[in-house]
């Protein structure tokens, strides 16, 4: 691989802050049990789980709980990559090539190789190899299940259907502000219930919005030195 590819692949710049202790689980935990578990798999080679199919809309959390799994595969010296498909432009399906080796490999958002017949040959030449290979786990993320992907190799909606799914569920009010909690917490802000509160209601309720107004308030908080109040809230985001 080249190096720029390289650079893609490895997990040097997923943010330290996504991991399985600062994931929200909500309806999700059996999610983690099963991403957790795996780990126990590839620790005494006993492979159930070989492909994992994670499903849900933008926004659910299921690229934090890609980085959660890389981060916990580094913890325990476990060879791992990430790839968002997302981020295939100017790159080959030969990006591919070799992925086996690694232990652990998560690949994120395959809905964008709807209408990229060589990228979803090279996946599901992938799926064959891990399956064949027997020592390694396989975690695939899409916006919908299986037999509901917009994508042109039938054979590649078959093999995803082979792995255990599972849909990712959205988080309550409640689940929400405890995430904003947290994320302002990584960033070294003091985010009282109160804040969070006003946030979740009076601001759009999905959470990358959410994380967005969190970016905005980082800086302003930082520029003005002020606390994160409610007044300050109001007046910085215009509410």
């Amino acid at each position: 691989m080249g190096q720029v590819t390289n650079q893609l692949l490895l997990p040097v710049g997923l943010k330290e802050s996504e991991s399985f202790d600062s994931f929200i689980p909500g309806e999700n935990q059996q999610i983690c049990h099963h991403l957790l578990g795996l780990f126990d798999e590839l620790n005494h080679k006993t492979i159930e789980h070989w492909l994992t199919y994670l499903f849900a809309d933008t926004g659910m959390g299921k690229s934090h709980l890609l980085y959660a799994s890389c981060q916990q595969a580094e913890r325990m010296n476990m060879t791992c990559v990430y790839f968002s498909f997302k981020e295939k432009q100017q790159l080959s399906p030969d990006v591919l090539q070799s992925l086996e080796h690694y232990q652990l490999i998560c690949l994120d958002d395959i809905e964008y190789l709807d209408g990229e017949r060589e990228w979803q040959e090279a996946i599901f030449n992938l799926i064959n190899r891990v399956k064949e290979k027997a020592d390694t786990c396989l975690v695939i993320t899409g916006n919908q299940a299986p037999q509901k992907l917009t994508l042109q190799l039938p054979d590649l909606i078959s093999r995803l259907s082979w792995g255990t799914s599972f849909k990712v569920h959205s988080l309550n009010d409640e689940q929400r502000q405890e995430a904003l909690i947290v994320k302002a917490s990584y960033r070294g802000l003091n985010m009282s219930r109160d804040v969070a509160r006003y946030l979740v209601t009076h601001w759009q309720r999905d959470m990358p919005a959410l994380i967005k107004s969190l970016d905005i308030l980082d800086e302003k908080s930082l520029q003005q030195q002020r606390k994160l109040t409610i007044p300050f809230v109001k007046n910085t985001l215009g509410l």
